[in-house]
Formats: structure tokens, C-alpha cells, sequence
């Protein structure tokens, strides 16, 4: 499961990373509009608090617009789309990790701090469960905690560093 919740941090923080690409733009949009992302593209390197402790992450702009996400460390691998909904102004981001699990997040949210909400399926486990990553960015830095909702309660599963190398 751990490396599932990776994954879900992975494409959680990689949408509200603030970085040396987007220093022009307000923290207020980040994540605003169909190119709210874009300072994402990219190479980064990530650092997590569980057991995949690096990652390398490729962002590239696909043919028809969306942001493709290829995050790779030892023993793990995990892709993603971010789509721009227009019509509700959301992010949907649906994942899937190599060793089975799935699953989609998305946010509406803009700015310094982003909450993304969904579900995720665990291989490991054979559950669904609800999760949840909140980012916090800053000036070259990026926070992301993410959770599983069980039992009604949530629980902090991990925590995600990330800054650009390319």
C-alpha cells in the first residue's frame, strides 16, 4: 500500500509545485485554468517519507493538451494524466501504479495550498479507499501529505518533496 500512497502523492504534489519555471506567476494561480499546471513540465526529483525514498518525475504536454506524469524510483513506477475539465473548472488526475493499483483524484482548488480528493484502489490490500493529498507551495518548495480515509477516520500515510532538476 505504501507504494501506492506514493504514487497518489506523487500526482497530488506534482500539480501544486511552485518552481523556478513559474516564478512570474502568482501563487493565487497555480492551478488555475486549462494551463494552470504547465510550470509543472519538466524533470523533478522527489524525496518521500516512506519506503521509496526517491523519485524521478517527467512531465510532458501531450498531443491533445493535457499534462502527462511518469514518476520512477527502484521498484516503482506510476503514470498519470492531468485533464482540465472547463465546463466545472476541475483537474481530474486518473492514476495507475505497476503493481495493480488505480485510481482518480481531482481539485478545483487554486493557489498556495491545494486539496485533492478521490479514491484509490490498493492492490496490496484488494480495498478501495478514499484518499485525500494536501499541497503547500512556496517559493522553490513543495509539501505534500497524503491520506487514506478507513474507519471513518483520516490517516496521514505520507509526506513528498519535490524540486526541479530540468
Amino acid at each position: 500500500m505504501k507504494k501506492c500512497l506514493l504514487s497518489i502523492a506523487v500526482v497530488a504534489f506534482v500539480f501544486a509545485l511552485c518552481a523556478t519555471r513559474a516564478q512570474t506567476t502568482s501563487l493565487s494561480m497555480y492551478g488555475g485554468g486549462p494551463h494552470g499546471f504547465d510550470w509543472a513540465l519538466g524533470t523533478w526529483a522527489c524525496m518521500s517519507t516512506s519506503h521509496i525514498s526517491h523519485a524521478t518525475l517527467k512531465v510532458t504536454r501531450t498531443s491533445g493538451g493535457a499534462l502527462f506524469y511518469r514518476s520512477s524510483g527502484e521498484n516503482f513506477d506510476n503514470s498519470w494524466y492531468a485533464v482540465y475539465m472547463p465546463k466545472t473548472k476541475t483537474w481530474l488526475a486518473p492514476f495507475i501504479v505497476s503493481d495493480g493499483s488505480y485510481g482518480t483524484e481531482s481539485t478545483n482548488q487554486t493557489g498556495k495550498k491545494i486539496v485533492w480528493t478521490g479514491t484509490g484502489y490498493f492492490a496490496d490490500s484488494g480495498k478501495t479507499l478514499t484518499i485525500r493529498d494536501t499541497n503547500v507551495v512556496g517559493p522553490n518548495t513543495y509539501a505534500d501529505v497524503g491520506e487514506v480515509r478507513s474507519g471513518g477516520v483520516w490517516k496521514t500515510e505520507y509526506s513528498v518533496s519535490c524540486t526541479r532538476t530540468i
